[in-house]
């Protein structure tokens, strides 16, 4: 007896077809929209051939020997925290060391205020 196999193969080739057709025709739109737009190619930015466009962002400047920058800016800040100066006088605003900082705080207690009785 003759069983059937449950599978049309013209409409498994029409649907195929329709797929094929369907990547065609969305390329094909990609391609008309991408040229009527105006897209800058790849080649453009880059400066290849008849080029007009330049990129907008400048390349970063690149440091033949960061770490002598690396070590100078390190011993700024280690001369900061160290070092006594007003940053506003009027207003009472100074950068003291770290280590006097820390020495206030523990003097005055976990409330913040002066166990001498100072503000």
């Amino acid at each position: 007896m003759h069983q059937p196999s449950g599978m049309n193969v013209r409409s498994v080739l029409w649907g195929g077809a329709a797929i094929a057709i369907g990547v065609m025709l969305a390329a094909l739109v990609s391609y008309l929209l991408w040229n009527l737009w105006s897209a800058p190619s790849g080649a453009q930015l880059l400066g290849g051939p008849n080029t007009r466009l330049r990129p907008a962002v400048t390349p970063p400047v690149l440091e033949s020997a960061p770490q002598i920058d690396r070590t100078q800016y390190f011993a700024e800040k280690q001369k900061k925290i160290g070092s006594w100066e007003w940053i506003d006088r009027q207003k009472g605003i100074a950068r003291i060391p770290v280590e006097e900082a820390m020495r206030i705080m523990a003097a005055r207690g976990q409330d913040g205020r002066s166990q001498k009785g100072q503000p």
